[in-house]
């Protein structure tokens, strides 16, 4: 008796996982990861891109994780199939395309389109009036080769002026938050830092820096970036599928983040208008080459 009841529960257990199979989507079990760049830190990225977490999740009907990740682990990361989704800045864009055969989404739009560049900062009362004063002196960015817009837009701008960051100056020093980079330079710790448009706005608009105590060096009138730059102008972030992501996912995730609507709350508390089509990523892989940096350090 207690073997046929044994049996008669097994029975019954698989006839009821054999209709959850009917009646709950497989897409709705899948859990879609998104890996998201984080240069000011964790928390900060993911107070930011929370609630496109949750949207997404919506439009798709299925399980969405935002993963805030330091530039220098997107590309680790990416190759340990933590991700699904890579939202970060167009040089690990870059060597995500080459070297792990991502696919392009999308451009982040944000509040100041869909284009950003470098800034280098000093400090007003510095006496500074341009790049060649800091030869000698003491400079500081975010980790060598993973930060677009805190390294690479910078030291490409600045060999193209016949300035090489590692033998002219005193020192480059590396930080892992752009934040700690400004409040070094505004405690007079070092000459000069690379740092992202934007951040100098938001650090000021946050109560923790007065903007008008600093200045850009090689500063350019307002064009298709209207935040203080001293660089060119590159694609900003992009979003991008890895290679093994299911393909009716990646559709879906690239038609909502294209559908973003800028008035929305998740776009507002992203600080962005949307996403557009992919940008052209040629002159981020120009810079790149020139300074024989990672896909093309050979």
């Amino acid at each position: 008796m207690k073997t046929d009841r044994k049996i008669l529960q097994i029975n019954q257990m698989m006839a009821c996982l054999v209709m959850l199979l009917f009646i709950i989507p497989i897409d709705a079990i899948a859990e879609v990861k998104i890996g998201v760049n984080a240069p000011r830190g964790a928390i900060k990225a993911a107070k930011r891109w929370m609630d496109f977490g949750e949207y997404i999740e919506q439009k798709i009907s299925q399980k969405v994780v935002i993963i805030p990740t330091p530039p220098h682990r997107i590309l680790s990361s990416a190759r340990e199939n933590l991700f699904d989704f890579v939202l970060t800045n167009p040089a690990l864009t870059v060597e995500l395309v080459v070297e792990e055969k991502a696919l392009l989404l999308a451009t982040l739009n944000t509040l100041s389109g869909s284009q950003f560049a470098g800034v280098i900062l000093v400090r007003k009362d510095s006496g500074f009036n341009s790049v060649d004063d800091l030869r000698g002196k003491n400079v500081m960015s975010l980790k060598f080769n993973d930060a677009a817009g805190a390294y690479i837009f910078q030291t490409y701008h600045l060999k193209q002026k016949g300035i090489d960051v590692h033998s002219d100056f005193a020192s480059i020093k590396q930080r892992k938050k752009q934040d700690n980079l400004i409040m070094a330079l505004n405690a007079s710790a070092v000459d000069a830092v690379f740092v992202r448009t934007g951040i100098l706005e938001a650090m000021h608009k946050e109560g923790r820096i007065n903007k008008d105590d600093f200045i850009a060096l090689d500063a350019h009138a307002e064009d298709e970036v209207k935040a203080l730059h001293s660089t060119s102008h590159y694609p900003e972030w992009f979003l991008s599928a890895m290679p093994n992501t299911d393909k009716k996912t990646v559709e879906k995730v690239k038609k909502f983040s294209l559908l973003l609507h800028p008035d929305s709350q998740v776009a507002k508390r992203a600080k962005i208008r949307g996403f557009v089509e992919p940008l052209s990523l040629d002159g981020m892989k120009a810079a790149l080459k020139s300074l024989k940096i990672t896909p093309y350090e050979n």
